[in-house]
């Protein structure tokens, strides 16, 4: 029975964020700028080149080429990122059940954090920051922590009625 209740808390969570991602306008996250311009893909992919560098790079279900500079952050859900060689990402890089491949001479000036990700940065490509990766079991065990807790909780109040009741 709780199986149930967490799958259908899931799909109605995901439905939400996709309702809420494709009602916003696209034009409301760009930003013009000399440094590029922030890129939103959803279901889509994106490419960075030589010619238009980005500031900021938020992808949901979709994969991200960077074939340019990227001036900001890049952020991923549901996808992919492969940095070709010789490039760079100024700042952090965040991926949640996605892949990243890094190309030799590449730097990630920032912060490189996955959780539940596979990363592929070569020997040669450099991260200037911290590196933070959640391995499959212990990253599932944390982004599931708090509804673990609240589940117990439910459980365990339900225990206890059902003992002073009887």
């Amino acid at each position: 029975m709780q199986a149930g209740v967490v799958k259908r808390m899931g799909w109605s969570l995901a439905a939400l964020l996709a309702v809420v991602c494709l009602a916003t306008p696209m034009k409301a996250f760009a930003r013009h700028g000399g440094d590029g311009e922030d890129r939103l893909g959803i279901f889509s992919s994106i490419t960075v080149s030589e010619d238009h560098p980005a500031a900021d790079v938020v992808c949901l279900f979709c994969a991200v080429q960077i074939n340019g500079d990227v001036h900001g952050d890049v952020a991923v859900l549901f996808g992919s990122v492969t940095v070709t060689e010789g490039r760079t990402i100024s700042g952090d890089v965040a991926m949640l059940f996605s892949s990243l491949v890094v190309g030799e001479g590449s730097r990630i000036n920032g912060d490189l954090a996955t959780a539940l990700s596979s990363a592929s940065v070569a020997e040669g490509a450099h991260v200037g920051g911290d590196r933070a990766v959640l391995s499959s079991g212990l990253g599932l065990a944390v982004i599931l922590a708090p509804l673990l807790i609240a589940i117990g909780v439910v459980w365990l109040l339900v225990w206890v009625v059902r003992r002073v009741i009887v």
